[in-house]
């Protein structure tokens, strides 16, 4: 298997096992690691922190219990097992049909959150005298909140850094990022490499 397709079904292989466990059958990182390696995907435990949080956001509740043994663990898949009157045969039944449950469009969503490829969200805050040019420049898909004072929030999908910044610069200190607070530092630097381009003229 090529890496860049392991890579994408690491994510998949990490959720298939964590399915498997509850807060009595926890899994650790060492153990991830091995049965990933067993599929001969090789990974570091970055890697595995960064898709637990992928796994979170798409409403898997994983949980870490630091008592021994100590591991990983989705909550709530003990209780299928506890539940009175089910037979090994009506379990497996519950189990399969969860599976199947699990959309076609959400494994490619888990997949492109894997790969890096899903926008992010970004939060804007803008006076009132630029309010009809940032409308135009984010359209009807961004979400857009009057506040008290008369200035304007903008939550839109982040655009590609170049024509943004570009954009940005050019609205000065109108508009400005709220958050992601990664977005307003790296909107910093991008200002500091141009300052730095025009140093000593």
């Amino acid at each position: 298997m090529a890496k860049s397709n392991n890579q994408k079904a690491k994510i998949l292989y990490l959720e298939k096992m964590l399915r498997e466990t509850g807060e009595h059958r926890v899994i650790s990182m060492q153990k991830i690691l091995e049965n990933l390696e067993k599929q001969g995907i090789r990974a570091e435990r970055k890697s595995i922190y960064d898709d637990v949080e992928v796994l979170r956001s798409f409403g898997m509740d994983i949980r870490y219990t630091r008592e021994r043994p100590g591991g990983y663990y989705l909550a709530g898949e003990d209780q299928l097992s506890e539940e009175p009157g089910l037979t090994a045969e009506a379990k497996e039944i519950h189990e399969t049909k969860d599976i199947h449950e699990t959309s076609v469009t959400g494994y490619r969503k888990l997949l492109e959150a894997s790969a890096g490829t899903i926008k992010k969200e970004i939060k804007l805050l803008c006076t009132g005298v630029v309010q009809a040019e940032v409308r135009d420049f984010f359209g009807t898909d961004a979400e857009y909140k009057m506040k008290d004072s008369g200035d304007l929030t903008v939550t839109a999908e982040l655009p590609e850094n170049g024509k943004f910044y570009g954009w940005l610069t050019g609205m000065g200190g109108s508009v400005r990022i709220l958050k992601p607070k990664k977005s307003a530092a790296a909107y910093r630097d991008y200002l500091k490499s141009l300052a730095k381009d025009y140093k000593g003229l």
